[in-house]
């Protein structure tokens, strides 16, 4: 997907493009909630099962340099144990915050050829304002409407002008019956949104995301055990 004006604009002018990818666009979003190690981050996307992001540590590391690059996050915190190498703690900067709204804005705005990308931004839906998801849902609605009207005529063209049997054209039939299907899912989203069965805001979602946090460090020190005091030994 081509880089929006929106994404340029948010970007620090040392690079040439903004970041890309599904990886940097979730590593984005975990930095929303607290600042992370990229081994915290690899966790949390193996742990939601956020599994169009996860890959190789490499590719998780990379991300993030494009994001540092970008202007979008910073090192928080630099800490070294022993003879380990040194780990950076990194957190979104207000540009960051700004450019994922607009990323995830243009990815649920505009329908691409890659359905992964879709299915991240609705994986990410609440890292958005309600009522800008729900605008940009809309939108898309459109985009969604005025492509299959225009599929459904060139398939017609071919059919009656050109004579092509159907089995050359299931490629396009294949797209249109996803495209409606597509297309009917976010109505009925959008009509949960209006209703009130779906609805989110920052401040419980934030402590939602706290609390379990809160959970999973009291759990991982539960299995850990007590650690002894060196002095007393």
């Amino acid at each position: 997907m081509a880089p929006s004006r929106s994404l340029i604009r948010n970007m620090s002018p040392r690079i040439g493009r903004p970041p890309q990818g599904t990886i940097a666009l979730t590593a984005l979003a975990l930095l929303t909630e607290r600042p992370l190690h990229p081994y915290e981050m690899e966790r949390l996307i193996h742990d939601r099962r956020k599994d169009y992001a996860e890959g190789k540590m490499r590719a998780l590391y990379r991300a993030i340099e494009e994001l540092e690059a970008a202007g979008w996050v910073e090192p928080a915190e630099t800490t070294r144990e022993g003879r380990r190498p040194e780990r950076t703690v990194y957190r979104i900067t207000p540009e960051g915050h700004e450019a994922l709204e607009d990323w995830l804005q243009d990815i649920l705005e505009k329908p691409a050829r890659e359905h992964l990308v879709f299915t991240a931004g609705v994986g990410l839906l609440a890292y958005l304002p309600q009522d800008r998801a729900m605008g940009a849902l809309q939108h898309r609605a459109v985009e969604l409407r005025a492509e299959l009207a225009a599929r459904a005529e060139a398939s017609i063209a071919l059919e009656q002008e050109m004579h092509l049997p159907r089995v050359v054209l299931l490629e396009d039939e294949h797209e249109r019956a996803l495209r409606d299907a597509e297309l009917r899912w976010v109505l009925s989203l959008l009509e949960d949104m209006r209703s009130g069965r779906l609805a989110w805001d920052p401040e419980s979602l934030s402590a939602h995301f706290d609390a379990m946090h809160d959970h999973e460090t009291a759990r991982r020190r539960h299995h850990r055990g007590p650690v002894s005091d060196p002095a007393q030994s």
